[in-house]
């Protein structure tokens, strides 16, 4: 009686994993950002890690990094690498002086096989702090 209540108890656990594991997205890539939110004042600059998750269907697939949305004036990305197989690429975010300061939100996205999907970044530019003039009147 113990070996059949064993048995059931090991069908069900069974098939409760092969449910999981079908409801896991087998054709799929994902985007994730080292850092969902950027605080960069003007005149200065930062990185961030952009990883490419795949799914078998993906492993061969070259991708392209780029934006769906239009970068405010003053502020330039590259990555490195920016096309071609790769996991990981660095994200270099570089803002002017002259950069407007303000809330911005950033769709980077990432093509392969011609399918593209995105991720948002909020990116916060803040004043540049300038030097200060200290004067002493004696």
């Amino acid at each position: 009686m113990k070996n059949l209540y064993m048995f059931i108890l090991l069908f069900f656990v069974a098939v409760a994993t092969e449910t999981f594991a079908q409801t896991a997205p087998r054709t799929e890539f994902a985007i994730q950002l080292s850092k969902n939110a950027l605080e960069v004042k003007a005149g200065t600059t930062t990185e961030l890690n952009v990883n490419i998750h795949r799914s078998k269907t993906y492993t061969k697939s070259k991708a392209k990094l780029g934006f769906s949305s239009q970068l405010p004036e003053g502020v330039s990305v590259t990555f490195e690498p920016a096309e071609g197989m790769f996991e990981t690429s660095v994200a270099t975010i570089k803002v002017a002086e002259n950069a407007k300061v303000g809330n911005y939100q950033l769709i980077l996205n990432a093509e392969l096989n011609n399918k593209v999907k995105g991720s948002i970044v909020k990116l916060v530019i803040t004043e540049a702090k300038g030097n200060a003039v200290v004067s002493l009147n004696e």
